[in-house]
């Protein structure tokens, strides 16, 4: 087991995580597709949890839910990026805004290998993190 797979499984059920939208999805083109009602309907959900933990950070995995929530947070200043290191050039970004919580868009692992030095944002995330 990997030091980052470890890692992931301490913080399981330590660290609350969501969907975006409440019905399953296999791919992006579907959360696309149902964005605009979808998301917005489920939004109330997420910001509530947010007022009520208050996060210094919001990970977003893949870049239409986490374009939707920075617009929701007013995330707008980019603060730092991690650029895959191959021919896509996917980046990965942490933005703030004026409440100073941190929003990170970084690609979903389910299409980068985040156990690849060259396409792992992770440095992103905990840099975030601090």
């Amino acid at each position: 087991m990997t030091p980052k797979i470890m890692a992931m499984r301490l913080l399981d059920g330590k660290v609350p995580a969501s969907n975006l939208i409440f019905v399953r999805s296999r791919r992006e083109e579907f959360i696309k597709e149902v964005k605009s009602g979808l998301a917005a309907l489920c939004w109330p959900f997420h910001a509530q949890v947010i007022a009520e933990l208050r996060p210094r950070v919001v990970l977003c995995l893949g870049a239409t839910a986490g374009n939707f929530v920075r617009e929701r947070l007013l995330a707008t200043r980019l603060v730092g990026q991690f650029i895959e290191v191959n021919n896509r050039r996917w980046k990965s970004q942490v933005f703030d805004g004026t409440s100073g919580l941190k929003v990170v868009v970084a690609m979903h692992p389910s299409i980068a290998d985040w156990c690849a030095a060259a396409t792992d944002p992770s440095a992103l995330v905990e840099a975030a993190l601090r």
